[in-house]
């Protein structure tokens, strides 16, 4: 007998069999945007006092802050932030947590700081006068590595000397720094002295004039915050923006710039983005601006890149400021964009009721502002992204402890009214056949239409952040309600959704499709308690099942690919479908067995040697294709499924219509 080949729940992967897409023919890892989702106003609400251990790390924060979501659901955030316990302590890493953004309180099992600079500010030492990191080492953004296990997480940090010759001054070169931890953010690497650092902490943005020698203005690359982005052929990438100090150039204002690296092996290899494309070495390559007409040329500071889960879009919030401390203003802005490859971002906007004056330090070493390093998180969403409503922390006041405030705000994105979406007469349908009908209880399905969604994409990891079992039911906007229940969704684009039927579905399936809210028509098909269907892989205009045999081919035309053969009586074949009997919708799938299963091929028909539920609306049928066919001529045979009297058509719905084959030979 075949053995049962387990299969588990692929999240943000294709959903299919041995990398063969089930329900759509698109693989994008990240939304494609097709039709634009407008931003009407982005408004944040009136300044909230927030309850942090200020008397132990009354300079928090120094950069921006980092919101890490819980393991499991109702657990509490892990916040990483820049900060100083006071004027004699060294800047470094504190870790918060917090369940209600209200309250932050010191975890279990950290200490302050976890990492800091080998020197105070106002310290000089010979022997460290070129260390990248002296004065300054504080977190810009802390993330996870996906390419590793859970709790291996990256420090993107500011790294400061204020020592030229072995003299303090305030202005300083500055780099970004990167550093590790294993152990979820408890423990760093010791700096090491040098101007390059070591292999596991070390400058990876530099500009490109060299460390001093003498007095200077402010110099370096800057204020840093990270984001991680997954291509659309799987790669992880590090993407890096941070604020581009200029040197020896009058009037020149700071300039926001990005940088990325594909994650890996160390060193990663950051690249800047230089002239329209990612071109310069992250270390003495050049720096070039990212926004388009950013402020009228004010200065830039303060970025941070997020992806927004219900605009489809991502999202850059960045300082505008605009004449000198005590005599200018400064605001919150945002800008869009499709693609981190492209950096296509659009002509920055403000973000309502966040002008405020910009006044000097009483210190007079920098200027105060109630905005400074604002930092998004939105609740329920995963690390990095953002949906329509959240909240900004930021620092209110001067760098000093005892004139800094750590507050948040809360923000609403609302949109231009969303057109509603028409669903197209006669598509309700099974989502392996595409034949009208056939609704049974957590089995695929999909609708066509117009305006459905805004983009174009498959679930990811992050839609199924704080969902514990359940599955997502809704993408950047885009829900189904089957009987007015909220059904999963598994892909959107303007012209489909493909989703998972409701458990308790009976009788007659009234299907609706909601697009940021804007309800479409209804569309009514019969459900069913038995609805089988085999998912195709369409090769040529054929309609091969999506199978596999024991060694790892695929079945189809071996003239296509060396990756396809024929069956040959004997073998033992995998394969998939949907709709065999009624299972729990909405929820991580159980593994279970289902009886009385048949194939048919051509005229021949015997039972399967198993067949059972191994994913999500997915049921895996292993079957031997039987010796007769040794006798029989070779050729493509209609093939089919039945259970409990109900036979899978052999005819689907593909364009063009066709039979569901599988090619056999002798």
């Amino acid at each position: 007998m075949t053995s049962k080949r387990k299969r588990v729940l692929c999240v943000g992967g294709v959903l299919g069999a041995c990398g063969i897409a089930l329900l759509v023919f698109h693989n994008p890892a990240r939304a494609q945007q097709t039709a634009r989702l407008q931003i009407k106003s982005f408004s944040v609400g009136p300044d909230t006092t927030v309850s942090y251990p200020n008397s132990k790390i009354p300079a928090l924060p120094d950069e921006h802050t980092s919101f890490l979501p819980p393991a499991t659901p109702g657990g509490p955030y892990l916040v990483f932030g820049a900060a100083s316990a006071g004027a004699n302590d060294p800047w470094g890493v504190a870790v918060l947590q917090t369940t209600d953004f209200a309250t932050f309180t010191f975890p279990a099992g950290y200490n302050f700081p976890e990492l800091s600079s080998p020197l105070l500010f106002g310290q000089c030492i010979a022997a460290d006068n070129t260390t990248f990191d002296e004065n300054y080492a504080a977190p810009g953004s802390v993330v996870q590595d996906p390419t590793l296990p859970p709790g291996n997480l990256i420090m993107l940090y500011e790294a400061e000397t204020h020592c030229p010759g072995g003299v303090y001054q305030f202005p300083f070169y500055t780099t970004t720094g990167f550093a590790r931890s294993s152990d979820n953010g408890k423990t760093w690497p010791a700096p090491v002295i040098g101007a390059l650092g070591g292999p596991s902490r070390h400058p990876i943005l530099q500009p490109p004039e060299p460390q001093p020698t003498a007095p200077h203005s402010y110099i370096g690359d800057a204020i840093p915050s990270g984001f991680v982005d997954k291509t659309a052929n799987g790669d992880y990438y590090l993407y890096v923006s941070y604020t581009h100090y200029f040197v020896g150039t009058a009037g020149a204002s700071p300039q926001i710039g990005v940088a990325r690296a594909k994650l890996g092996a160390d060193p990663l290899n950051f690249q800047k983005w230089y002239n329209g494309s990612f071109s310069e070495p992250g270390i003495g390559g050049m720096d070039g601006s990212a926004i388009p007409s950013a402020c009228g040329g004010r200065s830039q500071f303060h970025s941070e890149i997020s992806y927004n889960d219900d605009l489809g879009m991502y999202l850059l919030i960045f300082l505008c400021q605009n004449g000198l401390a005590g005599s200018g203003t400064a605001a919150w802005y945002y800008s869009t964009a499709s693609s981190l490859d492209l950096q296509d971002w659009t002509a920055p906007q403000m973000i309502l009721n966040t002008q405020n004056p910009v006044t000097v330090c009483p210190d007079g070493n920098g200027g105060s502002y109630d905005g400074y390093y604002p930092s998004t998180v939105s609740p329920g969403a995963a690390a990095g992204h953002t949906k329509l409503t959240g909240y900004f922390f930021f620092l209110s006041g001067c760098g000093v402890p005892g004139n800094r405030q750590f507050l948040s705000r809360a923000f609403t994105i609302t949109t231009q009214p969303q057109a509603a979406p028409v669903l197209t007469s006669g598509t309700l349908a099974n989502g392996a056949t595409y034949v009208a009908g056939g609704l049974a209880p957590g089995s695929w399905a999909l609708v066509k239409g117009s305006n459905i969604a805004n983009v174009t994409r498959i679930w990811q990891a992050f839609d199924f952040t704080g969902l514990g079992n359940n599955l997502p039911t809704d993408l950047s906007g885009t829900e189904v309600k089957v009987n007015g229940i909220p059904a999963a969704v598994y892909y959107v684009s303007p012209s489909q959704v493909s989703f998972q039927v409701p458990s308790g579905i009976s009788g007659t399936a009234s299907v609706q499709v909601f697009n940021n809210g804007a309800a479409s028509n209804t569309l009514t098909a019969a459900a069913a308690a038995n609805a089988p269907g085999i998912f195709p892989n369409i090769v040529n205009k054929t309609n091969y099942p999506v199978a596999v045999f024991l060694d790892g081919e695929y079945v189809g035309d071996p003239s296509v690919s060396a990756a396809y053969r024929n069956a040959k009586p004997g073998d033992h074949v995998v394969m998939f479908a949907t709709g065999l009997v009624a299972v729990p919708g909405g929820v991580l799938p159980v593994a279970q067995t289902v009886s009385g299963v048949t194939v048919t091929i051509g005229t021949v028909t015997f039972p399967v040697d198993f067949a059972g539920l191994t994913f999500v609306g997915e049921f895996q049928i292993n079957f031997t294709v039987p010796q007769q066919f040794a006798t029989m001529a070779a050729g493509n045979y209609p093939l089919s499924i039945q259970v409990n009297g109900v036979s899978s058509p052999v005819t689907i719905n593909s364009s063009p219509p066709g039979p569901l084959v599988i090619p056999v030979q002798q």
